[in-house]
């Protein structure tokens, strides 16, 4: 049940007034750039000036978040380039990517770029001009979203650092979407990936640096799966190289073939080492957990072919209570017909902890609740949604949760029971399983239904988790799971 209006007029008033500041400010930043390039004599540092002045909401609303030169030079060091190599940045930015191409020493008449900020635009021109003495015929100010099928050149190298999230209307997102045939992937890395690849010549080579939800997050299957269609050469985790940004940069670098059966994929994330290419795309929704080797993938794809069952089409679903203001609407000392109230940390393995908040029984009163009886099921599992690690609890007592934690209510067709599911989900090997393949901070109800439910593997309400590992041959060693015997 959602409410309207459930973010506030004054947050919407609030968002909207930080909208027109951040256009303001730009508008001033332009002028000022736009000032020094026509009357002052080009220098790089001009590149680090501007990157810097722009506004940090400017930067979310574009998704902009300039490359290292580190960056840029790692992802391009094994290119390999003739007199007659193509290259293009479809969104260029400032140029590092192109400047990185030069130094390489592919040809200026041969080095294409587009971006929609005129003030990068040219920018990247001077820098071209100031270093090789040539003008940049070929970068233009456009979106290339826009022109990419008018294209008619293929390109032996594409490599770019495309805008993240970039807010773009739902319905220019749709048209861009079928246009490029990104299906439900229609976040701006999406799109100018998929528009990219197809202007890719064969056996042509194509680097982008995403964000890591584009490895493991669901929305972006459709783009994994295209990238699992031709040779993945490398994938690489850069940390965190973008300031205010929390997420980890990776770059994805593959190679316009088709992958035979036993490719390696180079992978580097907290260590380095190969991956067959096969071995992502049995994963759930085709997830690039580079952060498992290969020793772990092997028992990733022991546990997933043990007979199971799984939560998919075997439950029913409830979001936590949201109340919209749980300062003035949740209390610690409870007032006459408030209920208990449980949040994702009073959930532990061993047990729940007594209730230290309050709110009103009426649920009408809040912003987003789910069906009451999912809460006031006889019996069902509640879990916090939080957390880099599954905890769950069986709860019989018809509690009610906040939204930091979900319900599930297993349907009759499940052949085990809701102690058996808590049991086996607050396990170390399926918490291992469950980072080993997603690697998230986030407890999803569509991670959880990938999940394998062991039917056969219960004596009893509780899942004997050594007896398991031996019978399928896993043990524990050096702070992972490994199949015994096999050197890691």
């Amino acid at each position: 049940m959602l409410k309207k209006n459930v973010i506030g007029q004054t947050k919407l008033n609030s968002r909207a007034n930080k909208s027109k500041k951040s256009e303001h400010d730009h508008k001033q930043v332009s002028l000022l750039i736009k000032e020094k390039l026509q009357n002052e004599p080009f220098s790089e540092h001009i590149v680090e000036e501007y990157e810097n002045i722009l506004s940090e909401s400017f930067r979310n609303k574009e998704g902009i978040y300039y490359t290292s030169r580190y960056i840029v030079n790692d992802m391009l060091r094994d290119v390999e380039v003739t007199a007659q190599t193509t290259f293009l940045d479809p969104c260029c930015g400032c140029g590092n990517y192109i400047m990185g191409a030069i130094d390489k020493g592919i040809s200026v008449d041969n080095i294409y770029g587009y971006d929609t900020d005129e003030n990068a635009v040219e920018i990247t021109k001077k820098r071209i001009f100031a270093k090789t003495g040539k003008e940049a015929k070929n970068i233009v100010c456009a979106d290339f979203l826009s022109i990419a099928k008018t294209i008619k050149k293929k390109f032996d190298l594409i490599y770019t650092n495309p805008p993240w999230g970039k807010k773009i209307p739902k319905r220019d997102k749709q048209s861009f979407g079928h246009l490029y045939g990104c299906a439900e992937s229609t976040d701006t890395c999406s799109l100018f990936a998929f528009a990219a690849i197809s202007l890719l010549s064969e056996n042509g080579s194509l680097g982008f640096l995403f964000p890591e939800s584009v490895l493991n997050i669901a929305t972006f299957s459709h783009l994994r799966r295209l990238l699992l269609s031709f040779e993945i050469e490398e994938i690489r985790n850069y940390g965190h190289p973008f300031e205010k940004v929390q997420t980890s940069a990776y770059s994805i670098i593959i190679k316009n073939c088709v992958p035979s059966k036993d490719h390696n994929v180079r992978c580097s994330d907290k260590n380095k080492y190969f991956r067959t290419q096969s071995s992502f795309v049995n994963n759930p929704n085709f997830i690039l957990n580079v952060w498992a080797n290969q020793s772990e993938q092997d028992v990733i794809n022991r546990l997933m072919g043990i007979p199971h069952c799984s939560l998919e089409n075997n439950a029913e679903w409830g979001l936590g209570i949201v109340t919209g203001d749980n300062k003035n609407k949740c209390r610690t000392t409870p007032q006459e017909g408030d209920i208990p109230i449980y949040r994702g940390k009073d959930i532990t393995k061993s047990g729940l902890l007594s209730p230290s908040l309050y709110i009103n029984s009426d649920l009408s009163q809040f912003q987003q609740v789910a069906p009451r009886h999912i809460y006031e099921a006889k019996e069902k599992i509640i879990y916090r949604f939080i957390s880099d690690k599954i905890i769950c609890y069986c709860d019989n007592k018809q509690r009610f949760v906040l939204n930091s934690a979900n319900v599930i209510v297993p349907l009759k067709t499940l052949p085990v029971n809701c102690n058996q599911i808590v049991s086996l989900l607050n396990s170390d090997i399926m918490n291992w399983l469950f980072s080993k393949i997603y690697n998230t901070h986030k407890i999803l109800r569509r991670d959880l239904e990938s999940l394998p439910i062991y039917f056969s593997e219960f004596q009893s309400d509780t899942f004997n988790e050594q007896s398991f590992l031996n019978t399928y041959n896993i043990e524990y060693s050096n702070g992972t799971f490994r199949i015994k015997g096999q050197n890691l």
